[in-house]
């Protein structure tokens, strides 16, 4: 072979050489769970919130459960996945249905999710409001003398007020409702009917058909012997088409208010 062929193919053999696509190093290796086949975020997100706005029924409660916790398993730790399944939470452990232990089960439950919301993004209402939420359901679960020996009264301050503080007029009033019915539930010298009063009264200034806070306000005037004003508020309760602002918190506690009235009528 002459000095120029060996050459020629030399060079070709290089280019051949230089073609090969490069393997990428190790290091570009990453340890992040793959989302590969999950469905967008947005849409998972869309479905759960349309079954929350019908979550009285059990189906669409199934489905607003399934889609959160698949949206968890996909996207770990994202916001909006978690103040969600905190709120879903507030609402499973509220149901007047079930016992004191599933009450504090799923308050922990819910607990545990807004302090990972709350980690996830602490500017934002939804985390800090719903933890509180599920904080308050817990305690009322395992009894209010146990959760004031567990220390959780501050803790429970301090969420909520975090949460007062970045948006007081959240969710319709749920904010001083909250205040109202923790003045309201703590044994004496805790228990403040005057601050309970006034947390209730704001809520319905922020939303004057807030069902939630008319029945609390009835416990309330109920206790402190105001008959005549706890029954107005349970009538003004009971009153009214669900769908002025959450048709399924307007179901439930319209159907409270209802057995509270029935039961006056029997005294």
């Amino acid at each position: 072979m002459t000095v120029v062929s060996t050459l020629a193919v030399l060079a070709l053999l290089s280019a051949a050489q230089e073609a090969k696509p490069a393997s990428p190093p190790a290091s570009t290796a990453t340890a992040e769970p793959s989302t590969a086949g999950a469905a967008p975020l947005d849409r998972v997100l869309a479905e759960a919130d349309a079954a929350y706005d019908r979550r009285d029924e059990a189906d669409q409660l199934a489905i607003l459960k399934a889609r959160l916790e698949e949206a968890d398993r996909d996207h770990p730790n994202d916001y909006a996945v978690l103040w969600r399944l905190a709120r879903m939470y507030a609402w499973t452990s509220d149901d007047p249905a079930i016992t004191d232990k599933e009450k504090s089960k799923l308050g922990k439950e819910g607990w545990d999710l807004g302090e990972r919301a709350i980690a996830a993004d602490p500017t934002r209402v939804e985390g800090w409001h719903y933890c509180a939420i599920n904080m308050g359901q817990y305690s009322l679960g395992i009894g209010i003398l146990t959760a004031l020996a567990q220390g959780i009264e501050g803790k429970f301050k301090d969420r909520l007020s975090h949460a007062e503080k970045i948006d007081p007029k959240f969710s319709g009033g749920a904010i001083p409702t909250a205040w109202g019915r923790f003045w309201y539930k703590l044994p004496w010298p805790k228990y403040d009917a005057r601050k309970s009063e006034a947390a209730f009264r704001e809520a319905l200034r922020i939303n004057p058909d807030n069902v939630r806070a008319r029945v609390y306000l009835a416990d309330l005037y109920g206790d402190e012997g105001h008959d005549d004003e706890a029954r107005k508020q349970l009538e003004k309760a009971a009153a009214g088409e669900p769908g002025r602002y959450d048709a399924p918190e307007e179901r439930r506690y319209q159907d409270v208010a209802r057995k509270r009235l029935a039961h006056v009528e029997k005294r």
